[in-house]
């Protein structure tokens, strides 16, 4: 009976031993588990974070700089535009240079088309109009002798007007007449090298400006080329302190090139080719 009673007494001792250890599993396996889940949602989190600043540092990178758009080196150069003659011409006389005791018209009345009845100082000022918004866009500063056909202003009053203005450059608009119905095409007037009332070197600058819109009108036009014409007779060349030109669009005495002129097409050719001849100037001096 002693024997059978130890017997039951380690037995039972074993028991409690094998409970103990389990639940000591149990409890160092929860342990774990719980470590586990709180190293997990650290990885997690920290995965996240680094998730978020990597997508912030992407956005930073992506973000595009702006760009400042570079002034138009033209915003440099003002420019007069003179579309000459008006409304009513002015027949009273004025020196044709400083100091000249040789006078002519303060400014005549111009041609008119034979087709189209339009005045030269209407097509001259719808040519300048459009030039004026040219040059505009394209950056150059402009000063316009008119806007209107009603104004009374002599051809020194303008040359003096874009001389006080202290402008880099004169565009005279001008259109031609001849008896000479088939005469067409177009002209570029400049001064001579002998001329007495007007600055060495202006002259100089005011020939590559009329080479420069010489060769660009016909380029965008076209139209036949009359090459450039020596004038020291005229009074808005003798007065002017600046470079300067004159351009001659075309004949209104030709019906065809008449009715040419005035449309808007060949109106938009025209002034690319004086706005182009200008920028091309501009780049040599």
């Amino acid at each position: 009976m002693k024997k059978l009673f130890a017997l039951c007494l380690v037995f039972s001792l074993l028991l409690v031993g094998c409970r103990r250890t389990n639940d000591t599993h149990a409890s160092i396996n929860k342990t774990t588990v719980k470590k586990a889940k709180r190293k997990t949602a650290t990885k997690k989190k920290t995965n996240t974070k680094k998730s978020t600043s990597t997508k912030k540092s992407t956005k930073k990178k992506t973000v595009k700089k702006k760009t400042v758009a570079k002034k138009s080196t033209n915003a440099n150069y003002y420019i007069c535009i003179d579309a000459g003659h008006q409304a009513k011409g002015n027949n009273s006389l004025e020196p044709v240079g400083p100091g000249s005791s040789t006078k002519k018209p303060k400014v005549s009345s111009g041609t008119s088309g034979v087709a189209t009845k339009k005045s030269e100082a209407q097509l001259n000022l719808e040519v300048a109009l459009k030039l004026q918004k040219e040059l505009v866009k394209r950056g150059y500063k402009v000063m316009m002798i008119r806007t209107t056909q009603n104004v009374d202003i002599s051809n020194a009053q303008r040359a003096i007007k874009a001389n006080n203005a202290k402008v880099d450059a004169t565009i005279r608009l001008h259109a031609d007449g001849s008896t000479n119905r088939n005469m067409h095409g177009f002209s570029i007037l400049q001064p001579g090298y002998n001329n007495r009332y007007m600055n060495k070197q202006i002259i100089t600058k005011s020939r590559q400006l009329s080479a420069c819109v010489n060769k660009a009108f016909a380029s965008a036009t076209n139209a036949k080329n009359n090459g450039l014409s020596t004038r020291n007779d005229m009074t808005g060349f003798n007065w002017s302190k600046v470079p300067v030109t004159l351009v001659e669009m075309g004949f209104m005495s030709n019906p065809s090139e008449d009715r040419l002129l005035s449309t808007k097409s060949y109106q938009n050719k025209m002034v690319q080719g004086i706005a182009n001849g200008l920028d091309n100037y501009f780049k040599k001096v």
